[in-house]
């Protein structure tokens, strides 16, 4: 008996470990998601800074064709919405880490052509050479993930999601 209760002993502080664990893997999934979800979009904070307010933004991220890991990933501020939005491109984010920042040296930062008169919409990079298909936008909807093809010679076609946030 006495070697019976002494392994009961030992399964609950597994458990525990266990449990505590598994909890600090998807704190840091969710850290991880909400760090890239807000990547870009922050906004100056501290005695005389200046409070702007925040834009809506839309980030898109493709896959390669084996493990559905990200090969690259692009985000947008939309500025103007109605009629005309205007996309314009913050940063892009390569699969090995690797990331351009767009507009950080005053430079006003690429903007990209909305058609979303189009079957999907879509968004075309200021040089044609990218094209980002988004399967059933609503430029005015929620902060949902919807299906999203990249189209280009550089990373041929892949699939992916975009998610556009709200102001």
């Amino acid at each position: 008996m006495a070697g019976r209760d002494r392994s009961r002993g030992l399964v609950l502080p597994a458990v525990v470990v266990a449990a505590l664990v598994l909890g600090g893997g998807v704190l840091a999934s969710m850290f991880r998601q909400g760090a890239r979800e807000t990547a870009g979009s922050a906004v100056p904070v501290g005695p005389g800074a200046p409070a702007a307010p925040r834009q809506p933004t839309l980030y898109c991220e493709f896959y390669n064709f084996v493990g559905r890991k990200p090969k690259v990933g692009f985000y947008f501020t939309i500025a103007h919405e109605g009629v005309s939005p205007a996309y314009e491109q913050v940063f892009q984010r390569e699969g090995d880490g690797a990331q351009t920042d767009f507009g950080t040296d005053g430079a006003s930062r690429p903007e990209w052509a909305f058609d979303g008169s189009d079957s999907p919409a879509t968004l075309r990079s200021p040089d044609q050479a990218i094209q980002i298909n988004l399967y059933g936008y609503k430029p005015v909807a929620g902060t949902t993930w919807f299906e999203a093809g990249l189209r280009s010679v550089q990373y041929l076609n892949l699939d992916g999601k975009c998610r556009r946030s709200a102001a």
